[in-house]
């Protein structure tokens, strides 16, 4: 099958859930904003390869863009999110996002059929655990601290510790990241040293 066999699926029975659900759709991106959180679905296709799979976001307005400029939620891509995932199949491994066309429209209506099966579970275990603000994003920013991810990703939780007036957290954010930046990532230790000396610098200074 094609991209728009399943496409007309994806709007039969798997874009109607969502709009229950609160989210509005913009052609293939689907956005829940409840500032400042917002919540991205994003369906991408690549139809070379006859799979579409689909893309999750979390994004704080209060972060702006990667530029450090003030974003538009109502814009907001999959790739602009400080949070992001997929739905996951699960046919082959734990991690591939790929959902098939199929070569029939049985095959294709089995591959979204699956996906509007796994929905519930997945998309509740990804945006509900950053669902509120501060509460949700506080309480994951001090299991950063404990399990520590990608000093990259601390830098983020440093800055929604500050934004929650949690800067002691920001600093340690920054802390345990600190020793394990790649020594060529020269800006992301500059940033992270800075919030040591300084952790309302933190703080994002939008543009």
């Amino acid at each position: 099958m094609d991209k728009q066999t399943t496409t007309a699926l994806l709007r039969e029975h798997f874009f109607p859930p969502l709009k229950a659900q609160g989210f509005a759709r913009n052609g293939d991106v689907l956005r829940r904003a409840d500032d400042p959180v917002v919540h991205v679905v994003e369906v991408v296709h690549q139809p070379r390869r006859g799979v579409f799979r689909i893309d999750l976001g979390v994004h704080l307005t209060l972060l702006g863009d990667v530029s450090g400029h003030v974003i538009d939620p109502t814009k907001i891509r999959e790739a602009d999110c400080a949070w992001r995932s997929s739905i996951i199949p699960g046919f082959r491994n734990d991690h591939d996002p790929d959902f098939v066309y199929g070569s029939t429209a049985e095959e294709a209506q089995e591959s979204v059929s699956f996906l509007v099966s796994e929905w519930d579970r997945q998309s509740s275990a990804f945006f509900g655990r950053l669902a509120t603000w501060p509460q949700d994003f506080h309480e994951a920013a001090r299991a950063a601290v404990i399990d520590p991810p990608h000093p990259a990703h601390l830098l983020t939780w440093a800055r929604v510790s500050a934004l929650a007036g949690d800067l002691e957290l920001a600093r340690r954010c920054a802390e345990v990241a600190l020793p394990s930046v790649p020594e060529r990532a020269t800006a992301l230790r500059a940033d992270l040293e800075a919030i040591v000396n300084d952790p309302s610098t933190a703080v994002p200074q939008l543009r």
